[in-house]
């Protein structure tokens, strides 16, 4: 698995790229134990695969909130609708589209984002930020039913949305997109995004997603240990203020460096030459060089 940070809007977001082969399962479940969410992502032509309902599994079992992405969305054979069908009979989950795609295999363009009613139009290469524009006249009738569907799904989760949506009153978007937030860190609704990553249509919106609907270590709950003197069960709250702790989730060996610890920190604060308890060994060891990783470059 590969370890990159990035920084979108005012999000930092830390990446654990996991293969996808099934020779790597057991990597796959070391990394899920550290996530606070995930984006899964399916082939818009194969659908789910054997190996993806692996990894959910895997993710159903660390309670980790996630958010779909149907890509290769300009692949001959590609079917959105399909996939999102597929996730909801094979994971038996509530995949929620917030989005349609514009066009299908070579004629992909863009998305219609249902929150907001717009379509957003991407360049041929990707890499400006796609273009607001009006929902095509053709696509109209099947937004208004996606997002109608879109709304009741998440007014189920919400009893005060839901009374609104009853009495027919209307529900703003900034509504919608916190109920939103808290159905998917409950684990309640799987928003389903589509794209093609290789010429970066659909990044821009998914990267949004990831900052409005994933959890921030502040969302999920405290981390729980045993104590290793007393025996006790303990907690740690994601705070500067609170313990050090943190747990060792990938050991490597790098030919410059020499053998490298991949930690995610839970609570608390650490700095090179601290002493820190391994509860593995049962004795205190002193922190080395702490470094930045960013796939196979390092910072000090």
């Amino acid at each position: 698995a590969a370890a990159t940070t990035c920084e979108w809007n005012d999000y930092k977001i830390n990446i654990i790229d996991t293969p996808g082969h099934v020779d790597f399962t057991a990597e796959v479940e070391r990394s899920l134990r550290v996530l606070d969410g995930g984006v899964v992502v399916f082939d818009s032509v194969a659908g789910v695969q054997p190996q993806s309902e692996t990894v959910w599994r895997q993710a159903d079992r660390y309670k980790v909130p996630r958010i779909c992405f149907v890509n290769k969305m300009d692949r001959v054979g590609a079917n959105f609708q399909r996939t999102v069908d597929m996730i909801a009979d094979r994971f038996n989950a509530n995949p929620v589209p917030i989005q349609l795609p514009v066009g299908q295999e070579s004629s992909f363009t863009g998305v219609v984002d249902l929150l907001e009613e717009k379509a957003l139009i991407f360049s041929d290469s990707g890499e400006t930020a796609p273009e607001e524009r009006p929902i095509p006249a053709e696509m109209q009738e099947e937004t208004r039913s996606y997002r109608n569907r879109l709304v009741e799904k998440i007014a189920e989760t919400d009893d005060v949305l839901m009374a609104k949506y009853l009495d027919e009153e209307g529900i703003s978007i900034d509504e919608l997109r916190q109920a939103l937030r808290r159905a998917t860190i409950n684990n309640d609704i799987v928003p389903v995004l589509c794209g093609t990553a290789l010429k970066n249509k659909g990044i821009h919106p998914l990267l949004d997603a990831i900052g409005s609907y994933l959890p921030s270590p502040m969302d999920v709950p405290e981390m729980k240990g045993i104590h290793p003197k007393t025996g006790e069960e303990v907690s740690r709250a994601p705070s500067d203020e609170s313990s050090f702790s943190a747990l060792a989730f990938k050991v490597m060996t790098d030919p410059h460096v020499g053998r490298l610890v991949y930690l995610r920190v839970y609570s608390g604060q650490v700095k090179s030459g601290s002493p820190v308890y391994n509860s593995s060994k049962g004795q205190r060891e002193r922190m080395g060089r702490l470094l930045y990783m960013s796939a196979n470059k390092r910072e000090e």
